[in-house]
This record gives structure tokens, C-alpha cells and sequence, in this order.
């Protein structure tokens, strides 16, 4: 028996489903379910840099299995970090239904990506770019904040059957004892989706601004239950909620990093949040071997989102 965990929020019915579909194949929802106008799948996944010093778990022995674990989940979006150029070309290659954005972190466009993969068949691509976590985030490359390297955010916005519009924004944070960095690129974030949002609800009108949802998805490097959240779910202008607390799955070890190993911890640094009219219907990670073979040394963490 597979080990995708996840629950449902949202309905007696829906969680009954999802709890026979966890029998069958680890909580994966039937695909005309969701295949439905407004129902789409989210995925989070750092799926680490190819260096030569992890041997047996390099890139090339992965990246099979990392595709078959972003077709296992069924995701509509995923959310990637850790992902340099060949990486996302060797995935665009293994899933030619899926559409590809985002650039490198450094001013050549070069490096860790962020990228956003998308499914052609059900979301169509309205807008897309890149800002940086630093003083001046339209500078490509800039790093103003003492951090190792520039920190990219890739953004996409997306429609959706009747006018539904959805904003995905991806992310890593830095690691380590770099907590005051972490912060101060949550603020950019925080203040670049703010006035994004602001200017969309001008732009479109009230009413129509009521179909549209937005997430930020990523590595953030530090727990779900530290302050760190605060930055973006304790501001009223975004609305962001974390979608694992609020569908509260049952896991006793909700943790996300595996270290190739398969590891059972409590900590969640990778998050997706959400906000605007999405309603969360169930989420949960992906923490199983694939052929074998861990695919990353992060759990990919998913959500499944109703767009009204």
C-alpha cells in the first residue's frame, strides 16, 4: 500500500471518497472529479539540485522518477524549487502536456528557476514573471539581503473555466540560521502580492475579482508553526490560509524533508497557502519510493482547490 498521505475538508461525501481512494491509490482522487470546472490540484515540490556529491541519487538517476511522481499525484500546478535549467528540460521532455515558466535567479537567467509547470489541457496561461527577494525585487539577480545567492519568486497567473483566475507565486526561502533573511524576503513577497492583488480588484472590478484565488507554494526553509508564517497569513490584505491546517490532515509525522532516506519528522517547511475564493477540499504529501528510488529529498506536498 502506497504511503500518499492526505485528507479532505469540505463535505461528508468528499471525505468519504477521498477515503476510499486512499485504499485504492494513497488519497488520489478520481480524475473526473478532478477534472471538474473549478476543481485543480496544486503540488509543491523542491525537487533538489543535481550534485555530484549524492552518488546514487544524482539527478540523473531521479528524474524519471520525480515525473512519474508529479503524474502520480494527478497535479494541475506544480510548484518546483531547486531547478536548474537541464532539470526542467529533462521534465518538459518527460511531460509534454505540461506547460513550463520561470527563469533563473541570477541576473544571466541562469540558476535555480522556481518554475512553474502547468497543464496545458485545463488552465491557460493570462500573465507570467519573476521578481527577487531583495531591495530592489525587479532587478534581476539582485541580492541586497546577505543572503548566499539571489532568491527568484516565479509568478503565474492563470484562467480557468468561467473566468475563474488563479495567482501562483513559487518560492525558496534561504536555509539554515537565516532566519532575519527569511523574513525580509517574506516581506517582499508579502507587499509585491498586496499590491498585485490591490491593482487586479482595480483593474477588473469588484465583481469579478470575486472568482479569483491566489497561492504562494514553496521551501521555506523553517516550520509551518513558527512566526515566520505571520508574515503573509497575518496580513488581512491577502488572506492566505495554510491549506494543511485547515483540512488538518491525519499525519503523525507531517514533515516534509526525507533526506533520500525516507525520513519521519514533524516539521513542514514546505507550505502551500491560499487565498481569495478557493475553498480547500483536501491536501496532504507525497512520501513514497518510485521504482524503487526516493525521487527528492523533500516530500512534494499537494492540495486540492475548488474555484467558485
Amino acid at each position: 500500500m502506497t504511503t500518499f498521505r492526505g485528507a479532505a475538508a469540505g463535505g461528508r461525501a468528499w471525505v468519504c471518497a477521498l477515503a476510499v481512494a486512499a485504499v485504492l491509490v494513497g488519497a488520489h482522487a478520481p480524475a473526473a472529479a478532478r477534472s471538474a470546472p473549478g476543481r485543480v490540484r496544486v503540488m509543491t515540490f523542491n525537487i533538489r539540485f543535481d550534485f555530484p556529491s549524492d552518488g546514487a541519487n544524482r539527478w540523473r538517476h531521479r528524474a524519471d522518477a520525480v515525473a512519474q511522481a508529479i503524474r502520480t499525484v494527478g497535479a494541475d500546478v506544480v510548484c518546483l524549487q531547486e531547478d536548474k535549467g537541464d532539470q526542467v528540460e529533462d521534465l518538459h521532455a518527460r511531460l509534454p502536456g505540461f506547460g513550463v515558466l520561470g527563469r533563473g535567479r541570477n541576473a544571466t537567467g541562469r540558476s535555480e528557476r522556481c518554475s512553474i509547470l502547468y497543464a496545458k489541457k485545463r488552465l491557460r496561461c493570462l500573465d507570467t514573471g519573476s521578481f527577487w527577494l531583495s531591495d530592489t525585487p525587479s532587478v534581476p539577480g539582485s541580492n541586497t539581503f546577505g543572503d548566499k545567492y539571489p532568491r527568484v519568486v516565479t509568478w503565474a497567473l492563470f484562467g480557468l473555466a468561467g473566468k475563474r483566475r488563479l495567482l501562483v507565486l513559487s518560492l525558496h526561502l534561504a536555509e539554515g540560521r537565516r532566519g532575519a533573511i527569511r523574513r525580509k524576503g517574506l516581506e517582499v513577497v508579502r507587499d509585491w502580492l498586496g499590491k498585485r492583488l490591490e491593482a487586479e480588484a482595480r483593474r477588473v472590478g469588484e465583481r469579478a475579482f470575486g472568482r479569483w484565488s491566489w497561492v504562494v507554494c514553496g521551501d521555506f526553509n523553517e516550520d509551518a508553526d513558527a512566526k515566520l508564517q505571520r508574515v503573509l497569513t497575518g496580513d488581512r490584505r491577502l488572506g492566505l490560509r495554510d491549506v494543511w491546517r485547515e483540512v488538518r490532515p491525519r499525519a503523525h509525522w507531517p514533515g516534509t524533508y526525507g533526506g533520500f532516506e525516507g525520513l519521519r519528522t514533524r516539521k513542514r517547511i514546505d507550505w502551500i497557502l491560499v487565498g481569495g475564493a478557493a475553498r480547500v477540499l483536501g491536501c496532504g504529501k507525497f512520501e513514497q519510493k518510485v521504482a524503487g528510488r526516493w525521487p527528492s529529498d523533500h516530500y512534494p506536498v499537494w492540495a486540492d482547490l475548488a474555484l467558485p
